[in-house]
């Protein structure tokens, strides 16, 4: 009876590793009967996903069974409904989908999509915050009721969500460091937030498998990028056009005996906007002791990129190659977010990159007051 008991868990176990090497997704929607279940992967070098599964709903029932090299990052779309994001990878995932909100459908079984879906849940949370100030801020603007005071203060509360916002990211990665969402974060949140040394050892961090995901691979290239923009780096050239559409040069600023503060920022960016009218009184301030300040704009569309110019009043050189994310600024200097600033010195080395705007002012009372 013993060795009968023992036949019957190995072969139990060996079904069970035969299930795993590949991935089966089981999902349920009562009553629907016929609507195409469709799976596509995201790629980092296509705007548009591709199909990798499909099946159709039988008895309010499916199943989708392949395998992945490496966990990779999907959208799933129930019919004419979705996106809805998840992670697949060879284990056994299960779908309860809720076609009235497919954002809210619980996904079981992937360690990737758990990752994901927490973050997105925090994340939201951050956003709405943000959203609230903005739309206070805005009520106040056009009411004519926002003084000095009060604008100190919004720049405040959104300086302290964004720093919060930032802790958690890096509290993400730190504890999940052998993840492909992890090099997502990293890609797309942090690169211009940690120092070389962090990110090299973020990229050394993942196992051969986890290090085949396109996803990993681009984060450990931008890593290597980012070496070149470690404290104490020269400055890296950028030559865009002007809002008149002339060409311009940061070593036309840069290297001329003053600290160069690189902006990068857009039109479309109200944290950039609401942070402008500080960045203004500090350049006043500190222009005539030695300071100067070069926009670099993520915009696409020219005319919103000169009407902010306009409106927020900034009188320092802009340039802009109207490509948004895909700048070769946003590029060169690993701009994940924005705001986002560079602070260079007298020679055009870099002395800070992510520096705050109380922090900038500290700086530059300290390196100017003999001026």
């Amino acid at each position: 009876m013993k060795r009968l008991v023992l036949i019957i868990i190995a072969a139990c176990t060996l079904y069970a590793c035969k299930e795993h090497n590949g991935y089966t997704i089981i999902g349920d929607l009562a009553d629907a009967n016929g609507m195409e279940i469709v799976l596509k992967k995201v790629t980092i070098d296509s705007d548009e996903p591709v199909e990798i599964n499909k099946c159709v709903i039988k008895k309010g029932k499916f199943k989708m069974i392949g395998t992945v090299e490496f966990p990779e990052y999907c959208i799933l779309y129930v019919g004419d409904n979705g996106p809805l994001p998840l992670f697949v990878e060879n284990t056994i995932i299960e779908i309860a989908i809720d076609l009235a909100n497919i954002q809210q459908t619980k996904v079981t079984g992937s360690m990737e999509t758990d990752l994901l879906m927490d973050y997105l849940n925090v994340w939201k949370k951050f956003e709405e915050k943000i959203e609230e100030i903005n739309e206070e801020y805005i009520t106040m603007l056009i009411s004519d009721e926002l003084d000095d005071e009060k604008q100190t203060e919004f720049i405040s509360q959104i300086n302290t969500i964004q720093q919060q916002r930032l802790d958690y990211l890096k509290l993400v990665v730190e504890e999940n460091p052998n993840s492909v969402f992890t090099s997502i974060l990293l890609q797309s949140a942090l690169l211009s937030e940690l120092e070389y040394e962090e990110l090299e050892k973020f990229a050394n961090g993942f196992d051969d498998v986890i290090s085949k995901s396109p996803w990993v691979q681009m984060f450990k290239e931008s890593a290597e990028i980012a070496k070149h923009l470690a404290i104490g780096q020269p400055f890296i050239e950028l030559t865009m056009s002007n809002p008149d559409g002339n060409e311009i040069s940061l070593s036309n600023y840069v290297g001329k005996n003053k600290y160069v503060l690189i902006d990068f920022w857009a039109a479309w960016c109200q944290p950039c906007r609401n942070a402008n009218p500080r960045l203004l009184e500090i350049y006043k301030k500190y222009k005539d002791k030695g300071f100067e300040i070069v926009g670099v704009s993520l915009d696409r569309d020219k005319e919103q990129w000169i009407k902010a110019i306009e409106d927020d009043k900034l009188p320092w050189p802009q340039m802009s190659d109207l490509a948004y994310w895909n700048s070769e600024g946003a590029k060169l200097y690993s701009v994940s977010s924005i705001p986002h600033a560079v602070l260079l010195d007298k020679e055009g080395n870099i002395l800070t990159r992510g520096i705050q705007l109380d922090e900038l002012e500290d700086k530059l009372k300290e390196m100017t007051k003999d001026n």
